[in-house]
């Protein structure tokens, strides 16, 4: 390993071009923290380079995660972390290490190698992303993985969401975590092999790949390089596809947004739809209430296209019942639809309670106080206290659980985002997210209580504030 990498002017236009694009996608948030995935191949050493060439840009903090399968020979495996271990050493990025016996998992589970692997490396990862505080794992796909995807999608007989395969920013795969970020998504892997040639790497091989053992090597190796002789720049146009597709679900999944409030009756237990009305609906949109029921009963539960279709074929009957993943039930009746989880049942959710300036609420678990205070914000503020600006509030303030569809956008971000993301992402368990307390006012969300502040709830002069702070019976505050 040279002590002083190369450079050239491909490697620097490769750069700009990754910068723009994690510009332009929102790929990284400027000053966060990400655990950059590095495996040792051309791909990953090219995006451990390149965000430590633009960190300064973007004004990152980098963690470098390498994962050992177990699954290579010990020589191998030994090679890969000592290459990892001299590029970060060379680039001052900070290094974590992990292994585990994939093969053995993969066996004890009944799992294939592939899906065994993804989920150990997403679990260290994970865990080391909570340790370092990052928000988000960067990982080193390219335009031909996301077309890799999209096909093994096809092959599945996947629906919308999965041919609009590997977004640029996505939420975690396994239930809370830190957001996945694929800078290189518009890269070809041919471009990253180039990259590290150009800058004197001799990135490391995994001869496994090659072999058709896996499905997704046998679509790399053998049904890809077949498509390319009807269309060579297949890889585009797989790409494109997903493109489209991203577009059109993201539409079907705003409409469900949008009238999710009014339709769903839901608790911690058991979503419930008025028959006639969900019937009415287009099966597009029935598909995304079907999915969010699941997601907000079972937590962590996945429904495929397959589930979706079983549940709209037993519509037509007058009662049926079409058992889920997750332990899941979908129960048709004469009047109403609901999926519950079997063997539980829903749990009191609080009240909503008001919450006078000056004054208290006891709410649930927690007591909230609110005072006025006027001058400027503090430079230290608490994880258990907010300060929301005096004219930002319309109405009073009162305190509530989250209801489906909530969303707000959060400080510091663009665009809003959904109560249900910001606690995942923030690594609240399912079986908590009820008992976050929300202080809101008369047009939603001011502050998600430990959690985020609303960007309209700012100060950003000094003048009048309200100050909230949120205390929970047997837990110690800090500051």
């Amino acid at each position: 390993m040279p002590q002083k990498i190369a450079s050239s002017p491909f490697t620097r236009g490769l750069d700009r071009r990754v910068l723009e694009y994690v510009r332009r996608q929102d790929c990284l948030i400027p000053g966060e923290t990400v655990v950059v995935a590095v495996s040792g191949g051309p791909d990953s050493a090219t995006l451990l380079l390149v965000l430590s060439r633009i960190a300064r840009d973007l004004g990152l903090e980098l963690v470098a995660g390498h994962f050992d399968h177990m699954l290579r020979g010990r020589s191998e495996a030994d090679g890969d972390r000592r290459f990892v271990r001299d590029l970060c050493k060379a680039l001052r990025v900070p290094l974590v290490t992990g292994q585990a016996d994939v093969a053995a998992r993969a066996r004890r589970n009944k799992e294939s190698l592939e899906d065994a692997a993804r989920k150990l490396r997403y679990r260290f990862l994970g865990s080391e992303a909570r340790s370092a505080k990052a928000t988000a794992v960067a990982t080193g796909h390219t335009l031909d993985d996301r077309a890799e995807t999209v096909l093994l999608h096809v092959l599945r007989g996947s629906g919308l969401t999965g041919l609009s395969a590997m977004s640029p920013r996505a939420s975690w795969p396994f239930g809370a975590g830190p957001e996945i970020a694929r800078p290189l998504l518009g890269l070809r892997k041919d471009e990253t092999e180039r990259y590290c040639r150009d800058s004197g790497l001799e990135p490391r091989r995994d001869l496994t790949n090659d072999l058709p053992v896996a499905t997704r090597n046998r679509i790399r190796n053998d049904l890809l390089p077949a498509l390319r002789e009807f269309n060579p720049r297949v890889t585009e146009a797989l790409a494109r596809l997903a493109d489209a597709a991203a577009i059109d679900d993201d539409f079907i999944n705003r409409v469900a947004d949008r009238d999710w409030g009014a339709l769903a009756s839901a608790t911690r237990a058991r979503v419930v739809f008025p028959r006639g009305a969900f019937a009415a609906f287009h099966p597009a949109v029935q598909a995304r209430f079907l999915m969010r029921a699941a997601a907000t009963v079972g937590g962590d539960a996945s429904l495929t296209a397959g589930h979706v279709a079983e549940v709209v074929e037993a519509l037509e009957k007058r009662t049926s019942r079409v058992s889920l993943p997750g332990g899941l039930t979908c129960s048709i009746g004469p009047e109403r639809i609901t999926i519950s989880l079997a063997g539980e049942r829903a749990k009191p959710r609080p009240r909503e309670e008001a919450l006078p300036v000056p004054g208290k609420a006891a709410w649930g678990a927690w007591t909230l106080t609110a005072e006025k205070k006027t001058g400027s914000l503090p430079k230290r503020v608490g994880s258990d206290e907010a300060y929301i600006a005096a004219g930002a509030v319309r109405g009073g303030l009162r305190v509530r659980s989250r209801l489906p569809g909530d969303r707000l956008r959060p400080l510091g971000l663009r665009g809003s985002k959904k109560l249900q993301d910001i606690l995942v992402d923030a690594g609240v368990p399912s079986e908590e997210r009820d008992d976050v307390p929300l202080v809101c006012d008369d047009e939603g969300i001011l502050w998600v209580a430990g959690q985020r502040l609303a960007e309209r709830a700012a100060v950003r002069k000094p003048g009048g504030m309200v100050h909230v702070r949120a205390r929970r019976k047997g837990r110690r505050q800090t500051r």
